[in-house]
């Protein structure tokens, strides 16, 4: 079993604005991400939100696979999210892949790629390049969860792929549409123009 976590309760300080729900080809950001994931071969899918009623409102999206969880302690950094994510999934998980919510064109082909690699090789993670450069989503095996358990502040677990750049499988993309973010006015406008 692969449990997906969808990273979504950042403040977007950069942005200045909360970037999750914008419109981008009529759905919210976060919408497109949530349904990569539920398309995909992932068999739960956790989305941890700052709070439960922005999304309730905006994400016309009910799905069997998917829960919503409360990150209380989101103003601490990214680090809490992936500790609420990772204690929320289901005890008989053999990895979590981690998303984030502001990249609203990736898509199934890719998380099933790397889940597809995952179980082709016996790789502590899985992650995807683009020139050589990781990019998310990433897909970690339990045997990490106890580290990623200790996670502090606003990091996530690019340290763990550097540790165990050994035991790690990557997929190398031809092209980056899949993994533009939102983190600036301009990435939006970027964004919009995509095809």
């Amino acid at each position: 079993m692969i449990s997906g976590i969808i990273l979504a309760a950042g403040e977007a300080k950069r942005m200045g604005q909360q970037k999750l729900y914008l419109n981008f080809r009529d759905k919210p950001v976060l919408q497109w991400a949530l349904e990569a994931a539920l398309l995909s071969d992932l068999d739960e899918v956790v989305c941890v939100v700052r709070e439960m009623s922005e999304p309730q409102q905006k994400i016309s999206l009910k799905h069997d696979k998917l829960r919503w969880i409360r990150n209380e302690k989101a103003d601490e950094g990214q680090s809490t999210s992936i500790i609420v994510g990772l204690k929320s999934i289901s005890p008989q998980r053999e990895a979590a892949l981690f998303l984030v919510g502001d990249q609203p064109l990736v898509n199934p082909e890719l998380i099933n790629s790397l889940i597809e690699l995952f179980k082709k090789t016996d790789s502590l993670i899985v992650a995807p390049t683009f020139q050589g450069q990781t990019r998310n989503p990433v897909l970690f095996h339990r045997d990490l969860f106890p580290e990623l358990l200790k996670l502090t502040g606003d990091r996530g677990g690019r340290g763990l792929i550097e540790k165990y750049r050994q035991n790690t499988a990557f997929l190398e993309r031809s092209e980056e549409a899949s993994f533009l973010d939102l983190d600036t006015w301009e990435d939006y406008q970027i964004l919009k123009k995509s095809p």
